[in-house]
């Protein structure tokens, strides 16, 4: 551990060590070998800091004030919760609008297909009927 990085965590978690992370206590031990001047230099800054913290007095907050923080946190997640179902709700109609767009393409594609071709079967039929005497052999071969 660098001597930058033990006065970050002095400086966020206090002189006493058992309050820093677990994961960098063992480095801080070893540090505070090394270096033993400047670490108890650093610890002592963050003691002084912690006995300054310590005796500040603590914010008293009113019930009434309290009560009203709460109550707008509650409001304000009932409403983003009707924004996500409204939300939701409109991806899936937007998504059957689409399934509905795509039916009725489908559909008007068919039917004017059929009357387009309707011509041309008729057409079709009507020159096989007035074909005399044709026999099957001499069409097919």
């Amino acid at each position: 551990m660098k001597v930058e990085r033990f006065q970050e965590l002095a400086e966020a978690y206090g002189a006493d060590l058992r309050r820093w992370p677990e994961t960098d206590r063992a480095a801080a031990e070893a540090l505070r070998r090394a270096e033993p001047v400047m670490v108890e230099r650093l610890l002592f800054e963050a003691a002084m800091t912690d006995a300054a913290l310590h005796a500040s007095a603590s914010p008293q907050v009113s019930m009434a004030l309290r009560d009203l923080v709460i109550a707008s946190a509650t409001a304000a997640g009932l409403s983003h919760r009707r924004m996500q179902w409204i939300a939701g709700r409109l991806a899936w109609m937007s998504g059957a609008g689409w399934a509905a767009a795509a039916c009725a393409g489908v559909v008007f594609g068919l039917n004017l297909t059929t009357q387009l071709t309707a011509d041309k079967q008729v057409d079709a039929v009507l020159y096989q009927a007035t074909m005399d005497g044709v026999d099957d052999t001499e069409v097919l071969g």
